[in-house]
C-alpha cells in the first residue's frame, strides 16, 4: 500500500506495513538500539503486535509508528512516530534510526519534520518526548528541535526518565 505521510530531504516517511516485520525487528531486537528505549528489545511477537497496533491507530486515528526510508537507496532505516504514552497520558515523539546511519543528521530531520506534521496536520497543541539520561544524542536532538526538559521521575519500570515537551507556539 505504501501510503506516503510526509517527506523530508532524504526521508521518506510512510505507515508501517505488515511487511516491514523483518526490517522493524532487526531494530527493536537489536540491544544497543533499544538500549534507551522503555520497552527494551522486543521479541518477534511483540513487534508484531506494534505493527499491528500502528495499523489499527491509523484507521482509527490517522496516526502511530511509521517506517523511516531513505530515499538515496530505498532501504526501511528506522520508525518515528507520534504515539499515546500511558506514562504522561498524552502524545509522544518517538524516532529510531539504525546505527550505520548515525551522525547524518537524519534523526534530527525525521524527528523535527514529524513534530511539524503533528501541529500541522494532527492539530495537536503540545507533544512530549522522553529520554533514558544517559541518551545524550537524543537530548541533543529534542533541544535542537525545539523541546524543553519540564520533569524527570522515574517510569512504569522503575528506570529513570527525562521528560520533554514542546507546544505549537510561534517564537518571535
Amino acid at each position: 500500500m505504501n501510503k506516503i505521510i510526509f517527506e523530508t530531504e532524504r526521508l521518506l516517511i510512510r505507515e508501517i506495513e505488515v511487511t516491514d516485520f523483518d526490517n522493524l525487528f532487526s531494530i527493536c531486537s537489536n540491544e544497543e538500539l533499544m538500549q534507551f528505549v522503555g520497552d527494551g528489545i522486543l521479541s518477534k511477537e511483540l513487534t508484531q503486535k506494534w505493527i499491528e497496533v500502528s495499523i489499527e491507530n491509523y484507521a482509527s486515528k490517522g496516526f502511530g509508528m511509521s517506517a523511516v526510508i531513505h530515499k538515496s537507496n530505498n532501504l526501511f532505516i528506522g520508525y518515528c512516530g507520534i504515539v499515546f504514552s500511558k506514562a504522561i497520558n498524552d502524545y509522544e515523539l518517538i524516532y529510531a534510526i539504525k546505527k550505520e546511519y548515525w551522525g547524518k543528521g537524519l534523526a534530527t530531520e525525521v524527528a523535527a519534520r514529524m513534530v511539524q506534521y503533528g501541529f500541522e496536520k494532527l492539530k495537536f497543541k503540545t507533544i512530549y518526548a522522553s529520554i533514558d539520561p544517559a541518551n545524550i544524542a537524543s537530548e541533543k536532538i529534542l533541544l535542537k528541535i525545539g523541546f524543553r526538559e519540564i520533569y524527570t521521575k522515574h517510569d512504569e519500570a522503575g528506570y529513570p526518565t527525562i521528560y520533554y515537551s514542546r507546544t505549537d507556539e510561534v517564537i518571535i
